[in-house]
């Protein structure tokens, strides 16, 4: 089966690009290992998505945001569909639709407001701090540059600047509803004279005419370009040795070309990458250039342009084709609820030396109790007992979660069948489980779930630190030393 990506975005004149164009470097990225789909409100802005090869599927024009729309959308997805989610709108409720029928959800974020139902948060803004994240229990978080969301033709470095003539590139956004282009550019052509300005609008900016006005009469002083396409875009700046652009996806691709990098804020969402790439030297504010001469600029190229290579190592559509391949894997197997039948199952694997090895009571059960110990759990409705499978049926390990009454937090059991282990699949049981615990225990919104491992179960202890536990004081249970590993979960929203 043809493994898929969907992505949920939007962009348009009021909105701007910026999610259509970091979602298509995605898509791009993830070529040819998975097909990209883009689920739009407005297809009219997907002409260079069907160009490069993916496919659209256009929201219903009648279908209302929100919930309804959440709806209509698990119901057009596979099972072992990926969905990626872009935008502000995607609401906790909405999420949580999408995760309750176990779609794997990777939420791009840049305002720090945590997407709570995620399996993937990617953050490609540089100097965020894990724990911001915290009300994001499970997911797995692929933060700062590493994980840059570059297209194709930005992945090309060059280890000088440029020659020839002085070059300066200006661009806001794809749609620059506030038409910051035409209020800039008299500035810089009276600051830097010597330059000549590459002037670069997207498809959905509204004054290109008001700016072919103003350009006309100026000549080669200033040279328009409009809605091109990636490679063009790539080429040009490749001839540029400024760049003034806002501090969003295109100054992580002005970064790749290399110079030197002035930034110009138009919304709030850009207050944390602009911070970090003024911070580790990779760029100015804009206002502070405009104090200097234009003999200045070289110098401040040759010192940004080192920073900028060291961060973009044009390896990140190799860490992200990772990321993406172990969570389509990880889709392949099925979660389901264990039943009396399993009975023989779990007995087998309570057994297993490994299992009794690491147990509090290591003791081997008899058949007998271990069926009366079973039909107890079952009929208790503080106790979630769950069985991972293969496509084809065959279990791959179980996970039980049991409550000592409301307000308390549950405690862990979860072993992996012989057959399975070493094969990194303890976070994947543990995970989905505990996704679906969430669904089913509504009274886990606010509270929390401890794994127990004993002293020396190294490979046990990195499951729980993977999927982002916090270690607690250790406990002393049979006489035996064990590691406990915590995980609140966020008030439901």
């Amino acid at each position: 089966m043809e493994k898929r990506v969907v992505f949920r975005a939007d962009g348009n004149a009021a909105i701007g690009l910026g999610h259509l164009v970091r979602c298509q470097a995605l898509a791009l990225a993830l070529q040819p290992a998975f097909a990209g789909v883009f689920v739009l409100r407005d297809p009219a802005q997907g002409q260079q998505l069907v160009a490069a090869g993916l496919t659209l599927w256009p929201v219903p024009a009648d279908l209302p945001p929100g919930l309804p729309e959440a709806q209509w959308l698990a119901q057009q997805l596979a099972p072992t569909d990926i969905l990626v989610l872009d935008g502000y709108q995607f609401a906790p409720a909405y999420q949580r639709v999408l995760a309750a029928q176990g779609t794997a959800l990777v939420c791009l974020d840049d305002l720090i407001t945590p997407p709570t139902w995620a399996d993937v948060v990617l953050n490609q803004a540089g100097g965020v701090n894990p724990a911001a994240y915290a009300a994001v229990p499970l997911a797995r978080l692929c933060l700062g540059p590493a994980y840059a969301l570059l297209r194709p033709p930005f992945w090309q470095r060059s280890a000088e600047l440029p020659g020839g003539p002085a070059r300066l590139f200006l661009n806001m956004g794809g749609a620059d509803p506030g038409n910051q282009t035409l209020a800039l550019l008299p500035r810089l052509r009276q600051q830097f004279p010597t330059y000549a300005v590459e002037v670069v609008t997207g498809a959905a900016y509204p004054y290109q005419a008001e700016l072919a006005a103003y350009a006309q009469p100026l000549g080669a002083s200033v040279r328009l370009h409009h809605n091109l396409a990636a490679s063009d875009l790539a080429a040009l700046l490749r001839t540029c040795q400024v760049f003034v652009c806002p501090p969003s996806g295109v100054a992580y691709e002005c970064c790749a070309a290399g110079g030197a990098v002035l930034l110009h804020r138009t919304a709030d969402n850009q207050a944390a990458l602009f911070d970090f790439l003024v911070s580790e030297g990779l760029a100015v504010s804009l206002a502070e250039a405009l104090t200097l001469p234009a003999a200045a600029l070289p110098a401040l190229a040759g010192e940004q342009l080192p920073r900028q290579r060291a961060l973009f190592d044009g390896q990140a559509s190799a860490r992200l084709q990772a990321v993406f391949q172990e969570l389509a894997a990880s889709q392949q197997y099925q979660l389901r609820c264990a039943t009396a039948e399993d009975a023989a199952l779990y007995f087998a694997w309570a057994n297993d030396p490994a299992v009794r090895q690491n147990a509090i009571h290591p003791a081997p059960i008899a058949w007998e109790t271990h069926v009366a110990w079973l039909g107890r759990r079952l009929q208790d409705t503080d106790a979630y007992l769950y069985v991972l499978s293969k496509a084809s049926g065959a279990p791959v390990g179980q996970v039980r979660v049991e409550f000592d009454g409301p307000g308390q937090p549950g405690v862990i059991d979860y072993s992996l069948a012989p057959a399975f282990r070493g094969q990194g699949l303890g976070p994947v049981l543990l995970r989905r489980a505990l996704q679906r615990l969430r669904h089913e225990r509504p009274a886990l919104a606010g509270g929390a779930v401890l794994g127990q491992v004993k002293a020396g179960n190294a490979a046990s202890a990195r499951v729980f630190e993977r999927l982002r536990f916090m270690r607690q004081a250790a406990v002393t249970l049979q006489g035996e030393r064990y590691e406990v590993f915590r995980l609140d979960f966020p008030p439901d929203l």
